[in-house]
């Protein structure tokens, strides 16, 4: 059994794949698998991540699979989670790389720490040349009780890109990402805050988040805005259905008026 699942979803990314795969095939952890979900995109990024597999012999380790159309990451995730075979499983975003040492660091704090869920920083790198750090909410290492779970909903980011989560915890308690194509990755952080019994995080920088023009993150508008409300009030009907809502009620309700309304808002104003 690998150690770490990759799951990349790939869509109109032949400026950046190669670039992703070189950063994963660098990786000093060597029992890693990828899994490439094409979601039939209409550029060459399935022939090129083909032709960049084959030239550097990791075929073995590198598996192909395909959404039944064109329907957006969460699918892709999706049946990404349903394929992996890791202990961990990671997600990268197919115009995104990593450091050569960020999952032999993450999977070994995981380890370390028996923790379902194993983290690090981000850099947001801009076409300018300029850099951001992103960290995402810091809680002591161990075990998660009620006053940091409340912190990590309050405060979170979506920076799941940055993070090894056990396939095991994933699967028993079912989270997966909501069939929206935005928030979803919210949604998914927030499921995997409100059931994660043990963490461990790491300050440093390794997961690069490369910032475009034709990044989905970037397209703004009043559908977006349904789409986030939708996702979110998935994420409070999980909280229901794995009896955890009267304990975190009103941390939710303050995360859904923060990310699906206000945040829906903003996204509108800015597209007129």
């Amino acid at each position: 059994m690998p150690k770490v699942s990759v799951i990349i979803p790939m869509y109109n990314a032949s400026a950046w794949i190669e670039r992703c795969l070189a950063s994963l095939f660098a990786q000093s952890l060597s029992e890693i698998e990828v899994l490439l979900i094409d979601d039939h995109s209409v550029d060459d990024s399935l022939l090129i991540a083909r032709r960049y597999v084959e030239l550097h012999g990791r075929a073995a380790s590198v598996h192909f699979l395909q959404t039944p159309q064109n329907s957006g990451p969460a699918v892709a995730r999706n049946i990404g989670l349903d394929y992996a075979t890791g202990e961990y499983v990671a997600f990268v975003d197919a115009d995104d790389w990593v450091e050569p040492d960020m999952y032999e660091l993450l999977y070994q704090n995981a380890i370390d720490w028996n923790a379902d869920i194993s983290s690090a920083s981000a850099v947001l790198d801009y076409s300018d040349g300029h850099h951001v750090l992103m960290h995402n909410p810091v809680v002591k290492n161990g075990e998660v009780d009620t006053n940091s779970r409340r912190y990590l909903l309050r405060h979170f980011i979506s920076n799941f890109t940055t993070m090894l989560f056990r396939r095991a915890w994933l699967v028993d308690n079912g989270i997966t990402f909501p069939l929206s194509t935005s928030g979803e990755d919210s949604c998914f952080m927030g499921q995997a805050y409100l059931m994660v019994r043990r963490i461990c995080q790491v300050s440093v920088a390794k997961y690069h988040y490369v910032i475009h023009s034709s990044s989905i993150s970037h397209r703004r508008g009043v559908y977006r805005g349904k789409q986030k409300r939708m996702a979110f009030r998935s994420l409070l009907d999980y909280a229901r259905r794995h009896g955890v809502w009267s304990d975190y009620k009103w941390t939710l309700r303050w995360v859904y008026v923060k990310k699906a309304v206000i945040s829906s808002w903003v996204d509108y104003l800015k597209s007129l």
